[in-house]
């Protein structure tokens, strides 16, 4: 009888000890897989902070605005800005962003080879092709096909390396061959209220075209002709709208079109994904395109400065 007490009070224990150890088991698997979990989330976070080529294009002539104004230089790449010439200010903001590895700059090299703190801001000097998109694909051409690539303009006078690295998280989270960045106006006018702009008045909102876009380089070749009617239109709503459809010119008017409706007709246009990638930082869309814009941009840097002398 004492037999068969002790045998059961070991059975009783042994299986309190193997549910315990089970129970452990269970918590322990489970704590692993959350760890799993959580380090494959961090791997897909990791391979989402891309780190892009930038095609930085600065080829053309001056603008007739500017030479009016006495300016001499090959174009408004070139122009001083606060006393730093445009170009360097918008490498300088590239080479700091961390999502940044590569900068390829289209450019004249003779009049590059005039700035002497520009030469370590860019891995290469490439010469532009004729127009705005004849220089971008000079600037794409020996990329691997796949490669997305950010394509920047030099007249973002207030770019800053924190505006690259957010324009460039959302861009390598967007699933397309092309994005074209857009700014809010509710964002812009909070920081710069005055600067101008060519706003569209959208479903969701109103909004401004960026100096930041990402391409993969091997599909901007087979749309050349569509990319160079859309940048000749760019700088106006209604003539962008009219490449897409009558429909969406009468939308684009009454301010009901629809951001993802735009998206699927540049889609079927070009055969390839198109997104628009609105950025939160206004200083991808401050632009100097104009003498006037020149003349904005220098105010705020003055401003900042003296902010910074009584600070």
């Amino acid at each position: 009888m004492r037999q068969r007490v002790v045998r059961g009070r070991f059975l009783r224990a042994h299986r309190g000890r193997e549910r315990c150890r089970a129970s452990v088991g269970r918590r322990v698997r489970v704590l692993v897989g959350a760890h799993r979990f959580r380090a494959c989330r961090c791997r897909r976070l990791s391979g989402a902070e891309k780190h892009f080529t930038v095609v930085a294009l600065a080829g053309g002539s001056l603008e007739a605005d500017f030479r009016k104004a006495g300016y001499g230089v090959p174009n408004k790449a070139y122009l001083p800005v606060g006393g730093v010439l445009m170009i360097v200010r918008v490498l300088r903001a590239l080479r700091e962003a961390g999502s940044v590895s590569r900068i390829r700059c289209v450019t004249e090299r003779a009049a590059f080879a005039d700035i002497p703190e520009g030469q370590d801001l860019c891995d290469e000097v490439i010469e532009p092709e004729g127009e705005l998109v004849g220089s971008m694909l000079a600037g794409l051409r020996g990329l691997p096909a796949e490669e997305r690539v950010l394509v920047a303009a030099t007249d973002m006078a207030l770019l800053s390396a924190g505006s690259v690295d957010a324009f460039s998280a959302r861009a390598a989270q967007a699933d397309c061959d092309i994005g074209y960045g857009f700014v809010e106006r509710r964002t812009h006018d909070r920081r710069y209220p005055g600067v101008r702009h060519t706003w569209v008045r959208l479903r969701e909102g109103t909004f401004c075209g960026g100096g930041l876009s990402i391409v993969r380089a091997g599909c901007a070749g087979q749309i050349q002709s569509v990319l160079r009617r859309f940048t000749a239109a760019r700088k106006s709503p209604l003539k962008l709208a009219k490449l897409f459809s009558p429909m969406l010119v009468f939308k684009a008017l009454s301010g009901t079109l629809p951001i993802a409706e735009l998206e699927e007709r540049a889609t079927a246009i070009t055969g390839l994904r198109c997104r628009g990638i609105m950025c939160p930082e206004p200083e991808v869309a401050v632009n100097v395109d104009r003498f006037e814009d020149l003349r904005a941009v220098e105010a705020i840097l003055r401003d900042r400065a003296c902010v910074q002398v009584l600070s």
